[in-house]
């Protein structure tokens, strides 16, 4: 079982993340907005076409940053930096299979 953080600002997709990461038998953590200091986890799922996510990415990045970004829309400019540590794509949309795929190919990824 791994711990995932969630940033997604769409709360209907949110919703279903979380929902289909705990059916994978894992740990769901949404960050919120307000967020300082994020809680250690094996994974950040995050959708770099928000702003809020971005942050969110930066402030996992600046504490932990070895932990793996999965990534659901392709990165825009601003969010470069995202390559800058270990990441993979998941581009929306995508099914529970190809959920769980990615979620266990980004953890079995060499930092």
């Amino acid at each position: 079982m791994a711990s995932i953080l969630v940033s997604e600002v769409d709360p209907d997709v949110r919703r279903l993340l979380v929902t289909l990461v705990e059916r994978l038998g894992h740990t769901a953590s949404v960050l919120q907005h307000d967020v300082v200091v994020p809680p250690r986890a094996d994974v950040l799922v995050v959708d770099p076409i928000a702003r809020s996510s971005v942050e969110h990415t930066r402030l996992v990045r600046a504490h932990f940053p070895e932990v793996p970004v999965l990534c659901l829309n392709p990165l825009p400019d601003e969010a470069g930096f995202l390559g800058r540590g270990p990441t993979a794509f998941l581009p929306k949309p995508f099914t529970p299979d190809q959920l769980a795929t990615a979620l266990d190919a980004v953890m079995a990824s060499p930092v």
